[in-house]
């Protein structure tokens, strides 16, 4: 939805002439406002009575009330909105004012985002929504502090743009405009696109702006359906190519067959490229029926992401260097023979930084910075590795992604890449070894609707790991990440640091985004928490730089309240152990737990997989967690259990 200060003028003129009398409001035929009401038709706040007159309808009327107590609170002083805003209330509709963008897709989206965290305003956001009149300041019980919430007319404005879907229908003219267009992540939809168009694309939802200064537009999901349809179909300039009763046909066509449509509607879809002679849809049809069923159920989805930190990706490498040794003849990847190797190559790479770098190591990330100071420091590379980082908390976080999976030979615990992360080594050979983050994914992943927004610190995050490219579009590193943040099962796992940072979650993002050159160690490892958490499914950042837990997060915060003081809180072995208790069990539902005979632990034990050596190692920290007793699969294991299957449904 869409309205600035030309729509707000062109509503209330309607209201003057229905107040005059007069039955509808005739424009000129040299009108350049044609398609400010253009706009205003599609998202049925007025209608169109031929050939050139429009009156008010029922939203139309909704909105002007809106606006009308908007303007009654701030005339009794009880509503604050800067100069912008009360210009627009008071219906001085100055040129400068006349392009202001009183609500639009960025501000639906800190609408949603404020809502979403239980009203409570982003910081990203705070300045945009306050301009227009839609916060007001509260005290914040538990932080003794003051804080910005959606005001009713916040609230208000957010009820009304879902309650009011606009129309789609595109005309050749602008059909062959956005075929021109660049899908996405561009300071602009297309050269020489003029900004009346873009108005009309963005007033259809099919296009968003990044929170908070719009700096970037994206396609969303409803868009990138009819983007792909008009660059894969045919049609003529000036007809109407693609609107919801071509939408209809189309439903029709599969539901029924092409017995059921005219044969008017058969040509008509054959010359716009939806239906092939042979009576079935083309790749363009689909697209289209894809646009029909968005715009008939489009509803709030679960945004998946992904993310590796370089070290992840680097005993990804090795297990590949591994497995070519080993058909090679050479020895199998165990832990101490990934250890080695890992230790070795991690040494060697940054001996070649220093030499690259030399005095630009500043330039560097904080954690390469404290790296390549410690290499020189300390004398044994694995005491300077183990420094730094933990093999087995970087094994666990790739198998809780499902990048590698082990599997037992006799007293040891082999690893294997799995597809998804020979995926992963393969499109980080072709470019430069790098993190990914799970804001860059995110940004290129999310199907961007109504309910959802798009930050403008993601897609630079984007842009600077290659997601992105330059001018726009989504790389194919890109479409990797997308598609494995989508498909890579997902299983709890938690450092201590993210046990920690989940149990004590910020409300917002600890600062703006800045490189990861620019960051301090401790800044950027918070970051990673924060990244891990999110690519596990258990917290969501929000565009407005606000920050929630998910479902699955909040039964695992209760769950490991017990076992932050582990070194790895939740790890894929344990959550094996616990899916194994509670299948060989019995549960008693009045106590919340899960009972075993002493003698079940034999299957137990041969259900997770695990050699006898690390079954008594995860039984040991599961006890320590509290998980488990005795013979008992405590309530706080349930709830890990619980927040597993979470992690699993697609929704």
């Amino acid at each position: 939805m869409l309205l600035t200060g030309a729509h707000v003028a062109a509503l209330r003129e309607l209201a003057s002439s229905e107040e005059a009398g007069q039955a509808a409001y005739e424009l000129a035929e040299d009108d350049r406002r044609a398609l400010t009401y253009r706009a205003l038709e599609l998202q049925g706040l007025a209608a169109l009575e031929l050939p050139r007159s429009y009156r008010l309808t029922y939203a139309g009327r909704e909105a002007l009330q809106l606006l009308e107590e908007m303007r009654r609170d701030w005339q009794a002083g009880s509503l604050r909105l800067d100069e912008r805003g009360q210009l627009l209330l008071a219906g001085e509709h100055e040129n400068g004012e006349q392009n202001w963008r009183f609500l639009g897709s960025d501000i639906l989206a800190a609408l949603q985002a404020a809502e979403h965290a239980g009203g409570r305003v982003g910081p990203a956001t705070a300045g945009l929504l306050q301009a227009r009149g839609l916060t007001e300041e509260a005290t914040d019980p538990l932080h003794k502090s003051v804080v910005q919430r959606l005001n009713r007319h916040g609230r208000a404005w957010l009820d009304f743009a879902r309650r009011h879907r606009p129309r789609l229908e595109i005309d050749g003219e602008l059909a062959n405009a956005i075929q021109r267009m660049i899908p996405g992540y561009s300071g602009r939809p297309a050269p020489g696109l003029s900004g009346d168009f873009i108005d009309l694309l963005e007033a259809m939802e099919l296009i968003t702006w990044s929170l908070p200064d719009g700096r970037f537009y994206a396609l969303t999901a409803l868009g990138e359906a009819v983007y792909e349809a008009l660059r894969k179909g045919g049609y003529t300039l000036g007809a109407v190519v693609l609107d919801e009763p071509t939408l209809k046909l189309l439903a029709l066509l599969v539901d029924r067959g092409s017995e059921a449509l005219t044969a008017d509607q058969r040509e008509r879809l054959q010359e716009l490229g939806f239906m092939g002679l042979d009576s079935y849809l083309t790749p363009a049809g689909e697209a289209a029926l894809r646009a029909y069923a968005l715009l008939q159920s489009e509803r709030p989805v679960s945004v998946r992401t992904f993310a590796l930190t370089e070290a992840e990706v680097e005993v990804l490498l090795t297990l590949h260097q591994l497995a070519a040794r080993q058909e090679n003849g050479g020895p199998s990847p165990d832990l101490e023979r990934l250890r080695k190797t890992l230790v070795e190559q991690l040494a060697e790479r940054y001996r070649e930084i220093v030499g690259r770098y030399g005095r630009r190591l500043e330039e560097r990330s904080a954690l390469k910075r404290r790296a390549v100071e410690l290499l020189g420091e300390l004398r044994s590379r694995d005491e300077w590795f183990d420094s730094l980082w933990d093999l087995e908390e970087l094994i666990a976080s790739l198998e809780a992604l499902a990048l590698v999976r082990t599997e037992s030979d006799g007293e040891r615990t082999l690893y294997r890449l799995t597809p998804y992360g020979q995926r992963v080594v393969e499109e980080q050979q072709q470019e430069q070894i790098r993190a990914i983050s799970s804001t860059a994914v995110k940004a290129v992943s999310m199907a961007v609707t109504r309910w959802t927004g798009l930050a403008t610190s993601w897609v630079e995050r984007a842009r600077e790991e290659g997601l992105v490219g330059s001018g726009g579009g989504v790389t194919r590193a890109g479409r990797l990440y997308s598609w494995l943040a989508e498909h890579c099962p997902r299983q709890p796992m938690l450092t201590r640091v993210e046990a920690e940072v989940l149990a004590n979650l910020p409300e917002t993002e600890p600062g703006p985004f800045v490189s990861e050159y620019q960051a301090s160690l401790e800044g950027e490892r918070l970051a990673w928490a924060l990244d891990k958490l999110e690519a596990h499914g258990l917290i969501d950042r929000l565009a407005d730089g606000q920050i929630v837990r998910t479902e699955a997060g909040r039964l695992l915060a209760r769950a490991v309240a017990g076992a932050t003081k582990l070194a790895h809180p939740i790890t894929p072995r344990i959550v094996r152990l616990l899916e194994a208790m509670r299948q060989v069990g019995t549960l008693y539902v009045k106590e919340q737990k899960v009972r075993l005979q002493p003698e079940q632990w034999k299957e137990v034990e041969r259900l997770t997989g695990l050699g006898p050596q690390e079954f008594l190692e995860t039984r040991h920290v599961a006890r320590m967690g509290h998980y488990i007793g005795e013979v008992t699969l405590n309530e706080a294991g349930l709830e890990v259990l619980e927040a597993a299957a979470l992690l699993q449904q697609r929704v």
